[in-house]
């Protein structure tokens, strides 16, 4: 396996974020918000410069973290918006984020990257869970075969994140969704801890019962990329119990993950994604650093 972090993890400023990754030994770059926007939104004038600044520092890039697919209505009634406004993400219909996914493509040739990550759909402010019904899934996984059409034309592959803020939070979800879905082109990103902190009022019954260790295991094939961050959970804190600490801090059970995905022949890349502020980041780093059994 090989160790990376989302960039903007560390600092807003690409070249900050590169130099001190390279400071601590990591080689694997992961792009969302650049210059200020989401990654899929560059034009070419700033691709170059984030090709000149992976050159510079010798980075490779993991993953286009694009947000396509995120705040696009799944029904013609939803209404969706986004939770944190710092979170650089593209907005519209269906297919507005789909020609937003051609750019992304174009940019991962660029950057010599071999996957995209893409959501499945931000759930509604208007319209209660559970989500991710047999309805929902249908049309994601229309949705899913369309993206997977655009990106035959690339060599790419298409890695759907179990996101807590969409109608598939559990990987079991995402899972379902992939072999629905049966194409070559699309695929996994795993984020254990969004599975951990999903909200079970939101998550149909029968996506209930795995562990995570059981998840990682039924996983394990059909993941591409990986996220790694950690939270606390804290009853106290009524309103948001899930408290984000530096990874390998909180309550997620991570070398036991790491050892299932070791043994299963995984050799993509873990990427940090911390949500803890740059020292959380750091912090985070040296942590996965330390981690030398598997990485």
């Amino acid at each position: 396996m090989k160790k990376g972090i989302i960039a903007d993890e560390i600092s807003s400023d690409l070249e900050t974020s590169f130099r001190k990754m390279r400071e601590r030994g990591y080689a694997y770059a992961e792009l969302h918000n650049v210059f200020a926007k989401s990654i899929e939104t560059l034009d070419a004038a700033e691709v170059r410069e984030v090709k000149r600044l992976l050159q510079k520092y010798d980075l490779k890039v993991s993953n286009i973290s694009s947000t396509i697919f995120f705040l696009c209505p799944l029904y013609d009634t939803d209404e969706v918006s986004l939770f944190n406004d710092a979170f650089c993400a593209v907005r519209g219909d269906l297919d507005t984020h789909l020609s937003w996914l051609e750019n992304a493509c174009r940019i991962a040739g660029e950057l010599g990257c071999g996957y995209i990550r893409l959501f499945p759909f931000r759930f509604p402010d208007n319209r209660k869970g559970p989500y991710g019904t047999e309805a929902d899934m249908e049309r994601i996984v229309s949705a899913m075969k369309r993206a997977s059409d655009i990106a035959e034309a690339f060599p790419v592959t298409l890695v759907v994140e179990n996101c807590p803020y969409s109608h598939l939070p559990k990987g079991q979800m995402t899972l379902e969704m992939v072999r629905r879905v049966n194409r070559d082109n699309v695929r996994l990103l795993y984020d254990p801890a969004n599975s951990y902190r999903a909200v079970r009022e939101n998550v149909p019954e029968a996506y209930l019962g795995w562990t995570l260790q059981k998840e990682a295991r039924e996983l394990a094939a059909e993941v591409r990329h990986m996220h790694v961050k950690d939270y606390h959970y804290d009853p106290a804190v009524q309103s948001k119990p899930f408290l984000h600490v530096p990874s390998g801090s909180g309550d997620l059970p991570y070398e036991e993950i790491f050892r299932i995905f070791d043994d299963s022949g995984f050799s993509g890349v873990c990427s940090l994604e911390p949500e803890a502020g740059e020292e959380g980041a750091l912090l985070s780093m040296d942590w996965m650093n330390g981690l030398t059994a598997f990485f």
